[in-house]
């Protein structure tokens, strides 16, 4: 390949690869489509005649669809995507491809479609035709692949700040339905694990998807307020007990008492968590809730301080002594009145506990 280039005047592609030191990606099966993105960078800088017959060539290769040729042709052409020039005529025509590669049964297939969809979310005029593609970036969110669902966070990033008001709002209410599954990937022995300032292992899937989620509250607008609360009341948990620092966990109370009995159920859950500042913030946490219920919830305050009761045998000393304290008070709030406070006091914890002053949303940047 390199000779090819120097024999046919391609010296500056050649020397582009060379100082990159990547021809060995051809070398492999594994990397090979890495290697031709590589090289259809340098190849960007052709003159628009060059591009324009490799570009058509391309189109003609995917039409056809030949397994020798498919994955190289469309590494070239999700990198071609960064063109500036590309014709308006194209447009149509590149997005009919993208969503055929968005629904490709290879897994690289789809990866390399969502490179090449946030080449051209990075252009906001290319945005508004972009926008029919949601659904399908939408999907990739319950990939097993973990890099596919990073890289579909990415182009929803960069597709929802392109959108006007109305339709990111629209927009935003549907993304939200898809992230909570993600707040609770945490899978020990990741490469993608990222130390807290609390000391414990945090995905970086998890922390993007929560960052934005953030980003969602803000793009909501008029009757869309509606279903996105919605959505927040079956986030807030988890937001609430994964998402912390050093200051206490949980200090704020929610005040909906028909949903107490959700919120509960999702803390409980909590409470096996592999990691011990979870179980210590679901503790607190239910110790808070719990004094939601109504007067006559006796059954269910008891079922509370069972389990709870099974966390007084947990192996950190920590979580023992937290357990027992919250069964006393438990015990001792069983005939009080319930404590109250805003639901909306504790969206905005959500948002301030998700800035980018925060050590674990800075730890997870993408480069």
């Amino acid at each position: 390949m390199e000779a090819l280039l120097l024999c046919a005047g391609y010296k500056e592609q050649a020397t582009f690869m060379m100082k990159h030191g990547r021809w060995d990606l051809l070398m492999s099966s594994d990397t090979h489509h890495k290697g031709v993105c590589l090289l259809a960078r340098a190849m960007v800088s052709l003159n628009f005649q060059e591009r324009n017959w490799i570009f058509h060539h391309l189109v003609a290769i995917l039409n056809d669809r030949d397994d020798r040729r498919y994955v190289p042709a469309v590494a070239l052409f999700i990198q071609l995507l960064k063109c500036p020039d590309l014709g308006s005529e194209l447009e149509d025509a590149i997005v009919e491809e993208m969503g055929r590669l968005l629904r490709d049964p290879k897994t690289v297939v789809r990866w390399l479609a969502l490179k090449g969809l946030l080449n051209l979310a990075l252009r906001p005029e290319k945005v508004g035709k972009l926008q029919h593609l949601l659904p399908d970036v939408l999907e990739r969110l319950q990939e097993a692949d973990r890099d596919l669902i990073r890289k579909a966070i990415a182009v929803l990033k960069h597709l929802l700040a392109g959108m006007d008001r109305q339709s990111a709002s629209h927009a935003a209410v549907q993304v939200a339905a898809q992230l909570l599954p993600l707040f609770h990937d945490v899978r020990p022995g990741s490469s993608q694990e990222i130390p807290s300032n609390c000391g414990h292992v945090t995905s970086k899937l998890q922390v993007l998807s929560i960052t934005l989620f953030k980003d969602l509250l803000e793009l909501v607008r008029g009757p869309n307020r509606r279903q996105m609360k919605e959505h927040v009341l079956q986030s807030l948990v988890p937001l609430l007990l994964l998402v912390h620092d050093e200051r206490p966990n949980v200090s704020q109370v929610i005040h909906y008492k028909e949903r107490a009995d959700d919120f509960l159920g999702q803390t409980m859950a909590f409470l096996q968590n592999p990691q011990t500042p979870v179980r210590e913030a679901a503790i607190r946490f239910l110790g808070l809730t719990a004094r939601q219920l109504d007067q006559g919830s006796q059954d269910k305050l008891d079922a509370i301080c069972d389990n709870l009761k099974g966390l007084q045998q947990d192996s950190k000393s920590s979580v023992r002594c937290l357990a027992s304290q919250t069964i006393c008070i438990l015990e001792a709030f069983k005939n009080q009145p319930p404590a109250c406070c805003s639901l909306w006091t504790l969206v905005h914890r959500i948002r301030t506990m998700c800035t980018a002053e925060s050590q674990l949303i800075e730890a997870a940047q993408l480069p």
